[in-house]
């Protein structure tokens, strides 16, 4: 049996990333595979659930009871001498070490057999030379370095093109039998007509104020639409600003952090985001498994699942955003064929063909 060793930088915001982390331990053969999960930050939003045999570690940092400077010297350490924190929160040794994201989880594996997986783009690495260096010597350890898209690999080729013969395109896997099933759970959100999703956390990198805008614009223009965010963040207040400014308390909603967010998401037209970065947005292939088309700005992996536009419509600023909205939520015809059309084509990216990819490299690495 081989000893596994994921490391993520957190396990506890309800992330794409910590979703797909739990759909590819829970799901690898148990007889095979003794999987244990290290995260570094620890939230306290929400617990991911794991079978019982795959073991999580305490996180390295607990953000909500930690002192500012304990939380500042292992950040340092995670940098600069990771294993100094690997001799305090590691006591086994593993046979293949795997760091579910770049940057902080990266620099946590270095074991006999590394695997960096990728879950966003390198781009933002370009104009940052310490934390470009700092990855360059983790992708020096890696034997495989994993990515879920064509953009997120070609960042890689771009930025660090000394390790493209390490690369490997894995794309992420959907639960579509989960989401379906939770799907079916009570809620009690009842979602007006016309209504669009965001899916996320309140932040700039995701953009939700140009979605709001866009939304905005399209009201202040006689168009029925609904805007729901469901996430939290330290943009929350600025768009509750916004949305009393421009008279959308009619239209545009904030549900903060919802624990089964499928329930709502059943009953929107699309799910939309306008986010500067993405690796393989979650968000939509959760939307896309329950017959909803997306909106998206041009981010990794939304090339893939637009399905030549059958899918999703990508869009490069407010304006188009607007078009794309009109025209997905307002024809109920387009949006009925889209959606069924999504629900056919997400099976090209289902959790079986992930684990089997996964299973096989973990075989052979």
């Amino acid at each position: 049996m081989k000893k596994i060793l994921f490391t993520i930088y957190t396990y506890s915001l309800g992330g794409g990333a910590e979703r797909i982390l739990s759909d590819v331990v829970n799901h690898l053969d148990p007889a095979k595979y003794d999987i244990t999960i290290l995260p570094y930050a620890d939230y306290h939003v929400m617990d991911e659930q794991v079978n019982d045999n795959v073991k999580l570690l305490p996180a390295i940092v607990d953000m909500e009871h930690s002192g500012r400077l304990e939380r500042i010297v292992k950040y340092f350490l995670v940098h600069f001498f990771p294993s100094i924190l690997r001799k305090k929160y590691l006591r086994e040794k593993y046979d293949i070490e795997i760091s579910f994201n770049y940057q902080i989880p990266s620099f946590l594996v270095m074991g006999k057999k590394v695997i960096q997986w990728n879950h966003g783009d390198n781009y933002d690495l370009r104009d940052k030379w310490l934390e470009r260096q700092l990855q360059n010597r983790s992708y020096r350890r890696a034997d495989k370095i994993i990515v879920i898209s064509d953009n997120t690999k070609q960042s890689v080729l771009d930025i660090f093109p000394q390790h493209a013969d390490k690369l490997q395109l894995v794309y992420n896997g959907v639960n579509v039998d989960r989401i379906k099933r939770k799907s079916e759970e009570d809620t009690d959100i009842i979602l007006n007509e016309n209504s669009i999703v965001f899916l996320g956390r309140l932040e700039e990198a995701k953009q939700p104020l140009k979605l709001l805008e866009a939304v905005k614009n399209l009201v202040h223009n006689g168009k029925d639409v609904h805007l729901y965010y469901l996430g939290k963040g330290e943009q929350a207040d600025e768009i509750e600003h916004q949305i009393e400014q421009w008279g959308l308390k009619n239209h545009v909603f904030l549900l903060g952090y919802q624990k089964n967010p499928y329930p709502i998401i059943k009953q929107c037209k699309a799910v939309c985001m306008m986010s500067k970065s993405e690796g393989f947005p979650t968000v939509f292939t959760e939307g896309m498994a329950l017959g909803k088309p997306f909106v998206s700005s041009r981010v990794g992996g939304v090339k893939e699942l637009s399905n030549f536009g059958q899918c999703g419509i990508i869009v490069d600023d407010v304006k188009q955003c607007e078009k794309a909205i009109e025209k997905i939520v307002l024809d109920d015809e387009v949006n009925r064929k889209m959606g069924e059309i999504c629900q056919i084509y997400i099976e090209n990216y289902s959790l079986r063909k992930q684990i089997e990819t996964i299973e096989h490299l973990l075989d052979t690495i």
